[in-house]
């Protein structure tokens, strides 16, 4: 089916700025919400740096790692898709507040955990409340920047992320060797700078009307007009009946994938498998971060311009560039002996050229063919499947570990899913022009629609 050319006179630079720019303090608003991002992020680390310390504890292995991995991932999924139709009905910011400021407890009461199952248990709570942030977080940035400007919003988002990382693996590296200190204080230090977090969002964090930011609403939407379009259960077959929503479910089981089992094991494998010590093997994955980090906001600058230039595939073309060296980097990285040095440059090397596909492809991709009141609930369904199918790979992961051997697993599990990530990616050029013309004119009548209420 063939569609009329693109108006492009909706998306130039200046009429993005024109619409998304109006709104004030929307930098502040991301810095806010990018603070709890990078919160967030650094407590996702907790568990894998912590556990070679915590394993000789409370005295549990691979798989008690994999359970508790596999299971906080999977609640946190079931709980996702609660939050999303939840901050797309009210405040978005207040959702975020709550989960992660008051949710945070759970975090800093895993360092009291005096067992195993404790700990288990403690953890999965507190995945719960975690899939609150990036909901809300995903629908107010598209309200804040447009069109031609997400890639760079969320990428930056995705850098400061990332930072978080780097400072929790560091820190809790730190604690653990540090005298008086330990791997209880790095619970206490995450569960604090949780609720710190929700602190710097109440304060700060400004939401603009739902659809701000989309070129055809420009100077029509109001907080009170959007409340028409608000979200209701019926909406959901819309999402589902959405072919790129069926694509980015497929690329999201294969693309999490990794990133799951090397924030599970990577430090671990590092320890057992390259005879790294403790103190020293955060470090290297610390520097995969830093890449990352870099990795964020490049590709979502270059997202950006690509996508200006060819609209109906640039986005596709750079994640698919990123995704393949993905592929091949890891598999240097997992089977080629390497001195400290030597493994430092090739991750921070990886680092940097990998990680452009999420925030610089696949959230904008979403955002460009999603109603505004829909695109929190569709995050959420989206992290709902990734997570939950990514939770399985935690439990295979600990299984493959310990029946056939860390770096076997890291191979199977790592650079194989990215090469299915990177076929998968060939469905966008398919859908993705298709459905983001249809949302273009969606936006185009219901501006006529507030008109003429108006």
């Amino acid at each position: 089916m063939t569609h009329p050319p693109e108006d492009r006179s909706l998306t130039t630079p200046e009429h993005t700025r024109e619409t998304s720019g109006e709104h004030t303090g929307r930098w502040r608003t991301l810095l806010a919400l990018s603070f709890g991002y990078f919160v967030d992020q650094g407590e996702g680390q907790a568990m894998s740096t912590l556990f070679p310390a915590i394993r000789d504890a409370l005295n549990f292995g691979y798989g008690g790692l994999g359970r508790i991995a596999g299971w906080r991932n999977l609640l946190q999924a079931i709980s996702a898709p609660f939050w999303g139709f939840l901050s797309d009905r009210i405040s978005r910011k207040w959702i975020i507040v709550f989960g992660t400021g008051l949710w945070g407890l759970w975090t800093l009461a895993c360092g009291f955990a005096m067992s195993y199952t404790q700990l288990f248990w403690i953890r999965i709570i507190a995945g719960l409340g975690l899939g609150c942030l990036l909901p809300p977080t995903f629908s107010i940035i598209s309200d804040l920047f447009g069109p031609e400007e997400r890639g760079r919003a969320n990428g930056l988002l995705g850098s400061i992320g990332f930072v978080g990382v780097i400072i929790s693996v560091l820190t809790l590296g730190w604690l653990v060797e540090a005298p008086g200190f330990g791997w209880r204080w790095g619970f206490f230090f995450l569960g604090g700078a949780s609720v710190l977090s929700g602190v710097v969002i109440a304060l700060f964090v400004k939401e603009p009307p739902r659809g701000a930011a989309e070129p055809e609403l420009a100077g029509v939407i109001t907080e009170a007009s959007a409340q028409r379009f608000r979200i209701k259960p019926a909406d959901l077959k819309e999402i589902l009946a959405i072919p790129t929503m069926w694509v980015t479910f497929l690329q999201g089981i294969f693309g999490v994938t990794p990133w799951v089992v090397m924030g599970a094991y990577l430090v671990t494998w590092l320890v057992d498998e390259r005879g790294i010590p403790q103190g020293r093997a955060p470090m290297v994955f610390a520097v995969i971060i830093v890449g990352q980090a870099v990795a964020q906001t490049v590709g979502g600058l270059i997202a950006d311009w690509m996508h200006k230039r060819y609209p109906n595939s640039g986005r596709i073309i750079v994640s698919q560039f990123s995704i393949f060296n993905g592929v091949w980097m890891t598999v240097v990285l997992f089977s080629v002996p390497l001195g400290f040095v030597p493994l430092m440059i090739v991750a921070l090397l990886m680092g940097c050229m990998i990680g452009w596909a999420g925030k610089g492809g696949r959230d904008p991709i979403l955002q460009a063919v999603l109603r505004p009141e829909l695109r929190g609930t569709a995050w959420a369904i989206t992290a709902a499947i990734e997570g939950g199918l990514s939770a399985l790979s935690a439990f295979l992961a600990g299984w493959l570990a310990e029946t056939y051997g860390l770096t076997a697993m890291m191979l199977v599990c790592v650079p194989l899913s990215w090469f299915v990530l990177f076929l998968c990616w060939f469905g966008y050029y398919k859908t993705y022009p298709a459905d983001a013309a249809r949302l273009r004119d969606a936006m185009t009548r219901r501006r006529q629609a507030l008109e003429e209420a108006a």
